[in-house]
Order: C-alpha cells, then sequence, then structure tokens
C-alpha cells in the first residue's frame, strides 16, 4: 500500500515538471516572436527603400544617357564633329608642311653657296680660248673645271682669279686631254686635237680648305691615294677617319708611321692618338695640308 502511494506521487510529480517546462517554454517563445516578427519588417523595409534608391538612380542615370544620344544625334553636334574634323585635318597638314619648310631651311642652312658676283667674275675672267665646263658650290669649295687650246691659258686664268682676291686658297690641277681618245670627231672640235683640260679647287673667302693624302714612306714618299679636300668655317673641327692602316685594293695593309700637318710632324703623344682612336681630329684656324706616312705592316720596314 505504501509503495503503490510513492509511485502515484512520483508520477504527479513528473507531470508537474513537464507541464511547468513546457509553460515556460511557450512564453519564452511568445515573447520572442515579436522580436523576430519586428526584425523582418525593419530588414524588409530597408531592402525596399535600398531597390527604390537604386531605381531612382538608374533612372537618372538612363535619363543622362537619353539626353546624350539626343545631343549626339543632333545636328549641331553633328557640324561640331565635322568642324573637328576639318581642324584636325587642318593641324595636320600645317605639321607637314613645318615639317617640309624646316627641313628645307636646315638643307638652305647647312650649304654655303657664294654670291652671284663670284660666279660672275670666274666667268669674265676666263681667257678668249678657255671655256668653263663646271660650276659647283658647296660649303665654301668651289669646283672650276673647263678647258684651253692653249697651255699657257689654265695658269693666266688661275693667277687672275687669285689677283681678283676672291678665294683664301687655291688647289689646281691641269693635264692634257685628248678629244680623239675620249671618241670626239676632229670635224666637230671648235679647236686643235689636242686641249688642256684643268680643275681648281677653291676655298672662299671667310671658309678654310683642309686637305690631306695617304704615301708610303721611303726615301721618295709614293703616293697611296690622290689629295682630298674640305672646307670649313674658321674655328670648326674636323675629322679624318680610318687612318690607323691602309688597305690596298690587292690586299696589302699598311701601318701608319707618322703625321705631317703643313710640313710639320706632329707630336709623338698626338700621333699615338691618332693610332688609338683611328682618326684625326683638331680645331680649323687657317688652311691645313695634312700627309699620312705609312709603312708595311708585315716586317714595319719599307714595301
Amino acid at each position: 500500500m505504501s509503495l503503490a502511494k510513492s509511485k502515484n506521487d512520483f508520477s504527479k510529480k513528473d507531470m508537474n515538471f513537464f507541464s511547468e517546462f513546457s509553460s515556460a517554454a511557450s512564453q519564452q517563445i511568445s515573447s520572442a516572436f515579436p522580436i523576430f516578427l519586428l526584425a523582418t519588417v525593419a530588414i524588409l523595409v530597408i531592402t525596399l527603400i535600398v531597390w527604390i534608391v537604386c531605381g531612382i538612380q538608374v533612372m537618372k542615370k538612363q535619363d543622362q544617357i537619353n539626353e546624350l544620344k539626343a545631343i549626339m544625334d543632333s545636328a549641331e553636334y553633328k557640324a561640331q564633329l565635322d568642324a573637328k574634323d576639318a581642324s584636325q585635318k587642318l593641324v595636320e597638314d600645317r605639321q607637314e608642311y613645318h615639317l617640309v619648310i624646316t627641313t628645307l631651311d636646315q638643307k638652305i642652312a647647312s650649304r654655303t653657296t657664294s654670291s652671284v658676283e663670284t660666279l660672275t667674275s670666274c666667268v669674265s675672267a676666263l681667257p678668249d680660248d678657255t671655256v668653263l665646263t663646271e660650276y659647283d658650290d658647296s660649303n665654301g669649295l668651289v669646283i672650276i673645271k673647263g678647258q684651253s687650246l692653249n697651255r699657257e691659258s689654265p695658269y693666266n686664268y688661275l693667277k687672275t682669279l687669285k689677283d681678283k682676291d676672291l678665294f683664301s686658297f687655291v688647289q689646281e690641277s691641269i693635264s692634257v686631254f685628248d678629244p680623239m681618245a675620249e671618241g670626239y670627231k676632229k670635224e666637230s672640235l671648235m679647236f686643235g686635237v689636242m686641249l688642256y683640260k684643268f680643275e681648281f679647287q677653291c676655298t672662299l673667302k671667310g671658309h678654310f680648305s683642309v686637305s690631306w693624302a695617304s704615301y708610303l714612306d721611303g726615301t721618295t714618299p709614293s703616293p697611296l691615294t690622290g689629295l682630298m679636300t674640305k672646307t670649313y668655317n674658321s674655328g670648326s673641327s674636323y675629322d679624318i677617319l680610318d687612318v690607323a692602316t691602309f688597305t690596298t685594293k690587292d690586299g696589302t695593309t699598311y701601318n701608319l708611321k707618322n703625321i705631317t700637318i703643313n710640313g710639320t710632324a706632329i707630336s709623338a703623344q698626338a700621333l699615338q692618338e691618332a693610332k688609338t682612336m683611328n682618326q684625326l681630329s683638331g680645331k680649323v684656324t687657317s688652311n691645313l695640308n695634312i700627309e699620312f706616312f705609312y709603312e708595311a705592316a708585315d716586317n714595319g720596314g719599307e714595301s
């Protein structure tokens, strides 16, 4: 009897515990539901606001795009584009024209020509039996070529040019010219069969001439090259390249042995520098006649 009563009491206590637990859980859920509902409503409101704001921004951007398209499709805008293209083409034409003018100006600046009076003086000084076949003027160097019937005429012509004081330096070359050997017919010649041809290389006043030639050194030096000449403004620099060695057409090589300028040998230091740098450089303050002397490369002596 006592045991059964104890079991019934225990069962009643369990039922009361579960009843109280269920009631407490229900109360907690009931109190949390409004908070959850409020949070959900807040999220929906924020989402709606963001959507509305984004929609408004999209509408504004679309309005701006439509407005820009309308401007670009307008006749005024197309006229402005055409005007811009025309201006761009004009700028390109002006740039091309400027390039052409600049290039021509540089070419003119790099070429010093004598006056018409110089050419007139050279022509007027010609002897009666002498004709001018070529006249070239480049950077202060005037080349005069012609033919004469008499041997004395080129020398007389040269003396006249020097007396006129047109040039600061004159280098002459006078030789016999046989027209028959050149293919002329005797009956077509104005003068006799034998003529004399000449070539004068003249340096205009205000310029200086630099002439150079190469020789094989010896008791009587043998020419390896002809005489070459260039003219320079006073105070400018000159450079003669590839001077350390000289190779002939048959493959024989010669080494630089000595250099003279206006007949005076340069210093050993300057000679070594020319060999090392493979060029001779300097300033032009007067007319210069430079001679390069070489020796055979195989034994260091004469060839």
